[in-house]
């Protein structure tokens, strides 16, 4: 695959996701801290992202980064299965965050007990 389709795919999936996830491309450049004119740049294909780029945005529409390159499925049932995946790796990445902030305030408070 050469770069220019995988940017048109980066581009399209992004614009996908972006408004998947509701937001407009303002409300994504201020999760992701991108301006958006960046974003706007991004979608139309006019810019690539760099890694860091790619994980804001990921982390900013609470998907995997690899998710952004994926061709689009050609048939309904591997794109349910991939809306699924979604879903499910969003609820583990919660339940993650909740658990470790939950674990670092005990420790957190366990050790100011001992002092």
């Amino acid at each position: 695959m050469d770069s220019k389709k995988l940017q048109m795919i980066f581009s399209q999936n992004l614009k996908n996701a972006r408004n998947l996830a509701g937001l407009s491309q303002m409300k994504l450049a201020e999760a992701a801290n991108l301006s958006v004119g960046y974003i706007c740049d991004l979608e139309s294909g006019r810019r690539w992202g760099t890694p860091e780029t790619f994980s804001r945005l990921a982390d900013a529409l609470n998907i995997n980064a690899f998710e952004l390159l994926l061709p689009e499925p050609k048939d309904a049932q591997k794109l349910s299965e991939l809306k699924k995946n979604r879903e499910l790796s969003a609820r583990i990445a919660d339940a993650l965050r909740k658990n470790l902030s939950s674990a670092i305030s005990k420790a957190v408070s366990d050790s100011f007990k001992s002092l």
